[in-house]
């Protein structure tokens, strides 16, 4: 078997990042209202797991070197694109999926339990947080402001996108839709 993503495997993670895409432009809706409210108490961070979602999803299932990378910023272009975030979303989803590739690529794309997608969610946060820090001058913030909203962020990503990623990755792959791909040689799959 081949490490190199087949066309078959692009055209999937585009086709499904692109959904994740417009899924986030909507909840960007929902973030927008509620974000200001925890913002002053540094607690927004609870809210921005779900963008750290897709390259762990796309690892999970895909299991090949560069799918996490990919999944990851296409989806983010695509919100880029119809939202307000703009050009930023692009930087997030790079600095999101690198952290993210290196770790499956650290493991040889062979380990994806929940403890991994969980440090997997965190690292994808860290890379996160970095665009808002600089791109919206978190920098101006207090060291204190900064510390409680990465970890705020580090703590949502691990239950919204690493360990949620694996469960959706999981329950897909239970109703027979991904069995071209790698994921159907989890066991863990018969267990949970």
């Amino acid at each position: 078997m081949t490490s190199k993503l087949t066309f078959h495997e692009l055209i999937f993670i585009a086709i499904l990042s692109t959904a994740l895409g417009v899924f986030w432009w909507g909840y960007s809706f929902i973030y927008n209202v509620f974000s200001p409210l925890l913002k002053p108490f540094g607690l927004n961070g609870l809210l921005e797991g779900f963008w750290q979602f897709a390259g762990i999803f796309f690892a999970i299932i895909i299991r090949k070197p560069g799918s996490a990378l990919l999944g990851a910023v296409i989806a983010a272009t695509v919100e880029g694109l119809i939202s307000q975030w703009g050009f930023s979303a692009v930087i997030s989803g790079l600095c999101q999926g690198l952290p993210v590739e290196l770790l499956f690529l650290a493991t040889q794309y062979k380990k994806f339990n929940y403890f991994i997608c969980a440090i997997a969610g965190a690292l994808a946060a860290i890379g996160g947080y970095v665009v808002t820090y600089f791109w919206y001058g978190y920098s101006s913030f207090s060291l204190e402001y900064n510390l409680l909203h990465v970890a705020t962020n580090i703590i949502s990503a691990i239950f919204l996108a690493g360990i949620l990623a694996r469960l959706v990755a999981l329950k897909l792959a239970k109703t027979g839709v991904l069995n071209q791909f790698l994921i159907v040689n989890d066991k863990t799959l018969a267990h949970e």
